[in-house]
């Protein structure tokens, strides 16, 4: 065989099974192969390899002849022995070069005169393929057409391998088929990290007009529905008959530019829909999603033979692939959103305007909205101090609610408690005081009984015994006496403590009023308009926002850099 047709099989042989195998598909390896495979014809003067190297060429073909020590097995078994460390340096240049190398004699056997395989242990020639009765059947002359021919074909096959091992056999087979669920596997591949884009050929589904070009894809609705980006700058659907607006008859998806794609879930619970321009950069391609509750009854418009990005009925609002532009054009960005997670999917290129344009930056920022939101509870009340339309400054008082009375309930009661502890204390008191007195006028009395018994044991007129008999009384007494002097101190005592306690919790329960009172205060936190007062039940409370519309604020006169270097 000629160098063309070794050239050629190796590589078919390296396309075709080591890029299989995992053998990495680059310009070295397919170097590497075909420079091996020309290596067993150093045996030969005549062939391109001899001729690069005489010297060494003329000496095998005058020792050895052609076919026979370079071609044979246990040559390319020392081969591949000696080459062996190569393995730890690149695997995959060993593979190849070994698989070239021994692709050569392989090829050879074809030829009419075969190859000595096992030289020089044996002289037979061996062929492929080899039939009996006639050996020269199916054999090849060197350079003859037949040859030619079948070089031919190893390079023609070259072509479809080199596909199927640069993308691989799926994306060969997908880009064989060109029908819409190939296509929605190859999107749901590219787009990872690329922009995809398609060549299609389809037909509207109503009109049945023709339909050729080449469109963004931006999405995946099912496994054979894809929606694309029109050329009227909206968004549509191709697929398959009454699924879509444009029905699918050859579609192949390709690779764009790099891209990074991203999604992010915003609670929009309490909100204007209007409010989640803040949440994109405008500088990349959002596409919203998500089924959201309003407050409001809406209705839109939809056309079920058409794809529509937003749909709506009653209180709920489905988003699927819509823009801010779809926002602003079905004019629901008013519309208060009371309970819906929605995603954003953000999708930023490096390259300048996918397909010529510029990002798209014409939708100008939305008004500044302030929200302030809060939470009524079971059986609480609320006193609005503002209403829809007025004009407020920051800090201004917009609402009230209901004063929290246990407060006042509880300093009520330790009051009643105060005046129950002083009453008691006076009747006790006085009480005690009546005791007191009693007390103080029968040891007045004792005393003075004691003092006349005394006189009379002078006179011997009383004995002794009836003179401590006087004397114990008077000092029992004195006792009583002391005892309850005692125990009214400590009843006052007792009396005051408990009312400067009470007194103490009042002052702390009228603390933490005032405290609750200034909590119940709502301020507001910006300076504008109140353009929406919402109050949605959730979980037994009462869920409350105020939007304003906040005023922008005035722009400073620029002063010169020549005055202003003179201020002081």
């Amino acid at each position: 065989m000629t160098s063309p047709t070794h050239i050629t099989f190796a590589e078919f042989i390296y396309l075709l099974i080591l890029t299989t195998l995992g053998v990495s598909l680059s310009l070295v390896n397919a170097l590497v192969i075909a420079v091996s495979s020309l290596l067993p014809d150093i045996d030969t003067q005549a062939s391109i390899i001899g001729k690069t190297f005489p010297f060494i060429s003329a000496r095998i073909e005058r020792r050895f002849g052609h076919r026979t020590l370079t071609h044979s097995i246990p040559f390319i078994l020392g081969v591949a022995f000696l080459t062996l460390p190569l393995i730890l340096w690149n695997s995959s240049l060993y593979a190849c070069f070994i698989t070239g190398y021994a692709s050569h004699p392989f090829l050879d056997t074809m030829t009419v005169n075969g190859v000595r395989l096992f030289y020089p242990f044996s002289g037979a020639k061996c062929v492929f393929p080899f039939e009996v009765n006639n050996p020269h059947r199916y054999r090849i002359q060197t350079g003859s057409k037949g040859e030619k021919m079948l070089a031919a074909l190893f390079l023609i096959g070259c072509i479809p391998t080199s596909m199927i091992a640069y993308e691989g056999y799926e994306r060969f087979v997908r880009t064989a088929q060109q029908n819409i669920e190939a296509a929605v596997r190859d999107y749901n591949e590219f787009s990872r990290d690329h922009l995809v884009v398609a060549r299609v050929v389809a037909h509207n589904a109503i009109t049945k007009q023709p339909f050729s070009e080449t469109v963004e894809i931006v999405g995946a609705l099912n496994p054979h529905t894809l929606v694309f980006k029109g050329s009227d700058a909206g968004l549509h659907t191709i697929g398959k008959e009454f699924q879509a607006d444009f029905v699918a008859e050859n579609i192949v998806c390709f690779r764009g530019s790099a891209a990074l794609s991203s999604l992010r879930n915003i609670d929009l619970r309490n909100q204007l829909l209007l409010q989640v321009f803040t949440y994109l950069d405008s500088s990349e391609e959002n596409y919203l999603f998500g089924d959201l509750s309003t407050s409001e009854k809406i209705s839109l418009p939809e056309n079920i033979r058409m794809f529509t990005p937003i749909t709506g009925d009653g209180s709920m609002i489905k988003l699927n692939y819509a823009t801010c532009n779809d926002i602003r054009t079905f004019d629901i960005g008013h519309v208060f959103v009371t309970k819906g997670i929605l995603t954003i999917k953000s999708i930023s290129t490096s390259a300048a305007g996918r397909g010529g344009g510029a990002p798209d930056n014409s939708f100008p920022p939305p008004a500044s909205i302030a929200r302030i939101s809060f939470t009524l509870e079971a059986g609480e009340s609320i006193e609005f101090l503002k209403q829809r339309g007025d004009s407020i400054r920051q800090n201004d008082l917009l609402a009230r609610k209901g004063p929290d009375r246990s407060y006042d309930d509880q300093v009520r009661l330790n009051r009643d408690r105060i005046e129950a502890l002083l009453s008691q204390s006076r009747t006790d008191l006085s009480e005690l005081d009546r005791k007191i007195e009693n007390t103080r006028l029968a040891a007045g009395m004792d005393s003075s009984e004691y003092a006349h018994n005394v006189e009379l044991s002078k006179s011997h007129f009383a004995s002794e015994e009836i003179l401590e008999t006087f004397r114990l009384k008077w000092e029992k007494e004195l006792l009583v006496y002391q005892s309850l002097i005692g125990s009214r101190a400590s009843i006052q005592r007792k009396s005051e403590i408990e009312v400067r306690k009470l007194e103490l919790q009042n002052v702390l329960l009228n603390a933490k009023a005032r405290s609750a009172s200034i909590r119940s205060e709502i301020r507001s936190s910006a300076e504008g308009m109140i353009i929406d007062i919402r109050e949605v039940p959730h979980n037994n409370k009462t869920e409350i926002t105020i939007i304003i519309n906040v005023l922008p604020l005035p722009k400073l006169p620029t002063i010169p850099s020549g005055i202003s270097s003179r201020l002081p």
